[in-house]
This record gives structure tokens, C-alpha cells and sequence, in this order.
């Protein structure tokens, strides 16, 4: 393949940032907007030399061209915008959930195979492969009877995430 693959990312938070530097540090790959409703300067991403937007209306009205959008906004906007960007006939990738609700997921598969473009949703713990191996273990009998289980599970959240204009939630 000769030419990059254009990504913009919705959503400059913490996990759009991650998918904006992921982007980034592939040289096949080329990072050509970010789309945020909040004012760029307090989003931390001077970094990026790249068309900023405060809507996805206003970066597909912009002409840019684009190969993938990736979305990383509150979960609510999730169906919204990856409906969107697939009606405009760019590929996706979208921050679990993909949607709120089954009927609506499945409306973005429905229009995504419509338009012949991908959804890849990213992928959860669960089917991680650390957890499938786990589940393996458990299911195949290997580790003979188990008598008790202990888990310990870990917020993976630092002080960052926790901001009183956010949308996220409170750290007690």
C-alpha cells in the first residue's frame, strides 16, 4: 500500500488522545483532524498539527479527506456520530458501546453493510486474550475443581480523568 490511511478522531479526551498518538506513531497512518466541542486550548493537544472542529458536521462539511473516524466521545454520541461518519462513507472505529441499545447497534451494522464500510468496535476485556485464555483454563477442567476465586479489578483511572466540568463521573 503506497498511500497512509487518513484517520480523524471525535472525542479528544484521555482515550482520544490515546487513539490520536496510536495514529500517529504508525507511519502507514495519517492523523489529519480532531474534533472536539471543547475550546482546543484546554484540551491538551497543541502537540497535533492537525484541522481542529468543533462538530463532526463541521469536519465533513470541511472537504478533508478522510479514510477512518474514530470515536471517542461521551458513550451517549457514540451511534449519532459512527451513523454519521458511515453515511458519509468513511469507515469507523468506535469506543465501546457502540451504541446504548441493541436496536440501534444494530442499525450501524445494517448501515455500515449498506454502505460497504467497516465498524470495529474496540474490543472489550472480555474478549481480551488474557481473559479468553482464563476462561479456557476454567471451562477445559485444567485447573481441577475451584473451590474459591478471589479477584481484585482496578479502575484504570487517574486523577486526569476526574474533572469537575466533565462528563465523567465523581471520584468519592
Amino acid at each position: 500500500m503506497s498511500e497512509k490511511i487518513k484517520f480523524a478522531v471525535i472525542g479528544c479526551g484521555h482515550i482520544g488522545k490515546r487513539h490520536a498518538e496510536m495514529v500517529s506513531r504508525n507511519s502507514e497512518c495519517e492523523l489529519v483532524a480532531l474534533v472536539d466541542v471543547k475550546d482546543k486550548s484546554v484540551l491538551g493537544i497543541e502537540s497535533y498539527d492537525v484541522p481542529f472542529f468543533a462538530s463532526l458536521d463541521d469536519f465533513l462539511k470541511s472537504g478533508i479527506e478522510v479514510d477512518v473516524i474514530n470515536i471517542a466521545s461521551p458513550n451517549g454520541f457514540h451511534f449519532e456520530q459512527a451513523y454519521k461518519a458511515i453515511d458519509a462513507g468513511k469507515h469507523v472505529v468506535v469506543e465501546k458501546p457502540m451504541a446504548l441499545n441493541k436496536q440501534d447497534a444494530e442499525k450501524l451494522i445494517f448501515q455500515a453493510l449498506h454502505k460497504h464500510k467497516q465498524v470495529f468496535a474496540v474490543m472489550q476485556n472480555r474478549y481480551s486474550p488474557p481473559s479468553a485464555w482464563i476462561k479456557e483454563m476454567v471451562e477445559s477442567g485444567r485447573l481441577g475443581e475451584i473451590y474459591m476465586v478471589q479477584l481484585n479489578c482496578y479502575w484504570n483511572r487517574d486523577d486526569r480523568y476526574y474533572k469537575p466540568e466533565s462528563w465523567h463521573g465523581k471520584k468519592i
